[in-house]
């Protein structure tokens, strides 16, 4: 890793910013975008990595030779990977992204949510390995009552295998989850304790906050606002067919979540990334009509009391928002509403066991004809 002789002094260091990314003194600024998963991540890093051309020509790098280059990176800083398997594609990832940004003679964008929950000393490395340049943090940021059951099935993509209300509990009363499937949440979720880790001895003004905002605003809104805050001009890149990343229905993530528990060992990460993560979850992902998942009546009241707390520590801490902390505000539920999360029909779920049967069997047709799409 690139290190510096005293890393707290560099990280102290005020310099004063212009708004698009160009510093005084012959610094450049990075923009550091950490998180938070299921946060429109993945439509912003579409957009970045279609337009990476574009954006070179605007004077900013968005550095990496593949679209997966910014998670190598991420879990190459956090010695991280899945399920005890790590791609030979991250090693050295972290300090590849580093040397192009220090090569660039302008500013730059990093954008990885899995940076989210590096531990403090891995941020300390991360700070100082950035020292030649002013970074800023940008977190975007959704009502928690969302971001739980987006969470939860984004982690049977990933393998793992609890019920919605096991994982609910988990995030409920995390020193009592055995899997830390709680405590992982947190570290990337709670927009309060992540920015604080993250950006402890950096000038408020250097962390942004954007917002998520709601279904019934325009859908480049979340670009618009991102582009603002690392200084592009949002209209002058093609965000065209960026857009998709369709999350599973009530009944996709019963069918998911029970074959995870059915596969043993001998399926391991690579195969069951590349069948299952990258191919079925994203097919069933995209059955119309499906059932939204949403909390029980209790945990509801509960998520929207905890994404009030999370409200009032990002208003504490005075840092620049883009959008309005309001967005993160969920209303209580109704005392009508069902007091258990609503379960899939079984019928329901034995649609999705056929389409996913049919899908992997088409995959591993195709596979063997040697079409990789």
């Amino acid at each position: 890793m690139f290190q510096v002789d005293d890393v707290r002094k560099v990280r102290l260091e005020r310099v004063t910013s212009n708004r698009f990314g160009r510093r005084r003194g012959g610094r450049h600024a990075i923009y550091m975008h950490i998180g938070a998963p299921k946060t429109g991540t993945t439509f912003l890093q579409r957009v970045l990595w279609q337009n990476r051309d574009r954006l070179r020509q605007a004077g900013v790098c968005y550095p990496g030779e593949t679209f997966g280059a910014h998670v190598h990176a991420a879990f190459d800083l956090r010695a991280a990977g899945f399920h005890g398997h790590r791609d030979p594609a991250v090693e050295g990832g972290w300090a590849r992204l580093v040397e192009a940004c220090r090569e660039w003679d302008g500013p730059s964008i990093i954008s990885q949510e899995l940076f989210s929950p590096a531990s403090p000393e891995q941020v300390d490395t991360a700070i100082a390995d950035l020292a030649f340049a002013d970074v800023h943090l940008v977190y975007t940021a959704r009502m928690l009552a969302l971001q739980i059951p987006a969470a939860w099935q984004e982690d049977l993509r990933n393998r793992f295998s609890p019920r919605l209300d096991e994982f609910v509990a988990a995030v409920r009363h995390p020193d009592q989850d055995r899997q830390g499937l709680g405590r992982m949440f947190w570290s990337m979720q709670d927009a309060t304790e992540v920015l604080r880790r993250w950006g402890r001895d950096l000038p408020r003004d250097r962390v942004h906050v954007i917002t998520v905002p709601g279904r019934a605003n325009p859908p480049d809104l979340l670009w618009r606002r991102f582009a603002t805050v690392v200084g592009l001009d949002p209209d002058a890149f093609d965000i065209d067919g960026s857009y998709q990343n369709s999350s599973l229905g009530a009944a996709e993530a019963a069918v998911l979540q029970r074959l995870n528990l059915a596969l043993n060992e001998e399926i391991g990460w690579p195969l069951y990334g590349e069948m299952i993560k990258h191919h079925l979850a994203e097919t069933l992902a995209g059955r119309p009509g499906s059932t939204r998942i949403q909390l029980g009546r209790d945990d509801a009241a509960w998520a929207a009391e905890r994404g009030e707390e999370i409200i009032v520590g990002l208003r504490k801490a005075g840092y620049d928002v883009a959008g309005s902390l309001d967005e993160l505000r969920s209303a209580p539920p109704s005392p009508d509403a069902p007091p258990d999360a609503p379960q899939a029909p079984v019928e329901e779920q034995l649609d999705v066991a056929v389409e996913a049967i049919a899908a992997l069997l088409l995959r591993i047709s195709r596979l063997r004809r040697g079409v990789r799409q």
